[in-house]
């Protein structure tokens, strides 16, 4: 079961410890512990982690390979200070830059530069495709923006699919987040998908992914169209949750266990 700590002093006191346990697993690994204290030494740490490092803090994972950042509109101290250090980046498929730092690929942006353009950051969460990725870090402060009130939540078992987000997506795009919540399923086993969003899956999402021009998304998954179709529909069918299995406030809660034994 994927689980959060237990709350002993409400909704506070869970984001402060995923807070504190962003900020441990961003100090594990070496490249990452560099560049964050770069980047807040230029912005006076008004920057959001955003992305898969909040993800897997808040299952308890270690860091991946990459670092997701967000500063605010009009904020050019984070992009200037990796100029000064002269540190390559590329545009990657949405031209937000990508950098890498040794080992570690760091995409920033801000939020006027996220499809239409956002306001602020937790207007872009709220257009994330899951609404497990829908979480960030704001690093000066220590605060977690948590717009969908996912980490009050006693124990997580869905990915939270976002439909303003997927209904909104061309039929490539659509593939790239079927491609994305396959991989993300995979690293989290204990995931299900209710049965009103596996209808939507197979009735909206798999003819769009059928329609979808495959050559823009053959580095995303090479095995192919086909394969991906056929995994796709075989994951829909294995997670299906025929109820909800979350536990009822008066339910016990077994402990959480912290990343490395911690």
């Amino acid at each position: 079961m994927a689980l959060i700590p237990p709350r002993q002093d409400g909704k506070a006191s869970s984001h402060q410890e995923l807070s504190s346990r962003v900020r441990r697993i961003l100090a594990e690994r070496f490249d990452s512990s560099s560049a964050i204290q770069a980047l807040e030494n230029a912005t006076g740490g008004d920057m959001y982690v955003f992305g898969g490092a909040v993800r897997r803090a808040l299952f308890g994972d270690k860091l991946s390979g990459d670092v997701d950042i967000m500063v605010p509109n009009g904020d050019s101290r984070a992009f200037d200070e990796l100029a000064r250090l002269k540190v390559q980046f590329t545009l990657n498929s949405n031209n937000h830059h990508r950098y890498r730092w040794n080992s570690l690929q760091i995409d920033l942006f801000q939020p006027g530069e996220f499809f239409d353009g956002f306001d602020n950051v937790e207007a872009v969460l709220r257009f994330f495709d899951l609404k497990i990725n829908a979480l960030s870090l704001h690093l000066r402060s220590a605060r977690i923006l948590d717009p969908f009130g996912l980490v009050s939540t006693a124990y997580i078992t869905d990915p939270g699919i976002n439909w303003a987000r997927w209904s909104r997506m061309t039929s490539e795009n659509v593939a790239v987040l079927g491609i994305r919540l396959t991989k993300i399923m995979h690293e989290l086993p204990n995931l299900t998908i209710s049965k009103e969003d596996a209808t939507r899956l197979l009735t909206k999402v798999i003819p769009a992914i059928q329609k979808a021009d495959w050559t823009r998304l053959q580095t995303r998954y090479p095995a192919g169209k086909d394969a991906f179709m056929k995994l796709f529909g075989a994951l829909i069918a294995l997670r299906l949750r025929e109820k909800t299995n979350e536990l009822s406030p008066e339910s016990p809660r077994p402990p959480f266990e912290a990343p490395n034994g911690g």
